[in-house]
């Protein structure tokens, strides 16, 4: 009985602890509401990541005018909810491409644009970066003028937005640039230090080329201000030269009615989860390295997302590990809730947001100082903090978990307190009271 008092208290703790760190941003901009008028913003994203998420937001808080992006459903549209009634095979190539609750006359979209750039990716693998950057500047310049001009303010995403930066310091308006990830000259140092310690997967590593980073130098030098999601992602910011004083925190949320927690199964092995590209640069190498140092005989490590012909080869057959590639979204809630563990071993990231949907599951992470994990959690307190690029502390962390299944699911029930506090709505709140300092 003192236990289970003694852990419902510590869960209360940590929603007044963790929700404290966002309420009075929150408790700001509602203050800000009643004082200043209503601003028209402009969002332009090319491709999806969360950009349908702030389009919802700004929506639903009066603020959006327009939603820019490639090929993008809006949530009632009439295609939308033939989607919605089409075979599974269509639904998991589209729904990452509906915004739910998001008006169509809100949404302005430039389809072929994305279809001419993913075409020429499929024909030109090797091309990446000059692919997509050529349909990001395309797009840039296929946004009317006259629809910024009657905006108050633009929200750009990196490199995606060198152009319309400049457009908008032109024309005195305040451009607001997303940063969705670290700065590339850090992401670069990582990519080197990859190189070295796990040669075999430097085919996972792509360097940065001149153009691009000269495209988010201009981004950064011409932003107004710039949104980044988590501390990691500030301070290789500054380190490069951006005033701190020019960038807002603002972490990203979850929806935790669609990431519900699972039921408890202990008839089976215990099971670590890593969801994301399986790449080096999220951390694989350095996940596969420490479970070789456990072998485990009564516990499996599932890797989901997906992973080029030459590494899944690297990976190979070791025991206990299943490599189950690429999933469609709306199916990640499924496979999250087969386990029991999340593990994210990340070595650059500018947020990680399956950390957040993984604890809305109900599991309790393990995750490094380069994602966003220790702006969401306290070491100990739904999950654990192991030290970037150490494969013996992650091996130690993961025997640990093995060795204390029940513990799991009481940092689990933790965790799932934790992402509650982190909901998408109090990331619109927040980018409300930012944008209000930018119109008072």
């Amino acid at each position: 009985m003192r236990c289970g008092s003694r852990r419902r208290s510590h869960e209360k703790r940590a929603r007044r602890c963790h929700g404290r760190r966002c309420s009075g941003a929150v408790d700001v901009a509602k203050r800000a509401r009643a004082r200043v008028p209503p601003m028209k913003v402009l969002l332009a994203h090319p491709g999806t990541q969360y950009s349908h998420r702030l389009a919802k937001e700004l929506s639903d808080l009066h603020l959006l005018s327009e939603f820019h992006t490639g090929f993008a459903l809006a949530g009632e549209s009439l295609v939308a909810r033939a989607v919605r009634h089409a075979p599974a095979i269509i639904q998991d190539k589209i729904s990452n491409r509906i915004a739910a609750g998001l008006q169509a006359e809100k949404v302005v979209r430039y389809p072929l644009l994305e279809l001419r750039a993913l075409q020429r990716h499929r024909a030109h693998r090797g091309a990446q970066e000059e692919i997509f950057f050529q349909r990001n500047k395309d797009f840039q310049e296929a946004i009317p003028r006259g629809s910024l001009a009657a905006a108050d303010a633009v929200i750009g995403f990196d490199t995606s937005s060198w152009l319309l930066a400049a457009a908008c310091r032109d024309a005195g308006i305040s451009f607001i640039l997303d940063q969705s990830i670290g700065h590339s000259a850090s992401k670069a140092a990582v990519y080197r230090s990859i190189a070295e310690t796990f040669p075999h997967w430097s085919g996972s590593v792509r360097g940065h080329p001149q153009f691009l980073r000269a495209a988010e130098d201009a981004e950064h030098a011409l932003a107004t201000r710039i949104s980044a999601a988590s501390t990691f992602s500030i301070d290789t910011l500054v380190e490069n030269g951006v005033p701190r004083e020019k960038i807002w925190l603002n972490p990203y949320g979850v929806d935790a009615r669609k990431f519900e927690v699972r039921g408890s199964d202990r008839g089976r092995p215990l099971r670590f989860l890593f969801v994301g590209a399986v790449t080096a640069r999220k951390g694989v190498p350095l996940l596969l390295e420490a479970w070789s140092r456990l072998c485990p005989s009564q516990a499996e490590l599932w890797l989901v997302g997906p992973v080029s012909d030459d590494d899944r080869r690297l990976i190979g057959e070791p025991p206990g590990v299943r490599v189950l590639g690429a999933m469609p979204h709306d199916k990640i809630p499924d496979a999250m809730r087969a386990c029991d563990v999340f593990v994210f071993p990340s070595l650059f990231e500018g947020f990680g947001l399956v950390i957040l949907e993984a604890m809305a599951c109900g599991l309790p992470v393990i995750s490094t100082a380069a994602t966003a994990g220790p702006d969401v959690y306290r070491d100990g307190e739904g999950g654990w903090i192991v030290p970037t690029g150490d494969a013996e502390a992650l091996a130690r962390t993961m025997d640990a978990c093995l060795a204390r299944p029940v513990h799991n699911e009481e940092m689990g029930r933790l965790s799932r307190a934790i992402a509650e506090q982190h909901t998408w709505e109090r990331y619109g709140e927040r980018w409300r009271m930012h944008l209000a300092t930018l119109a008072a």
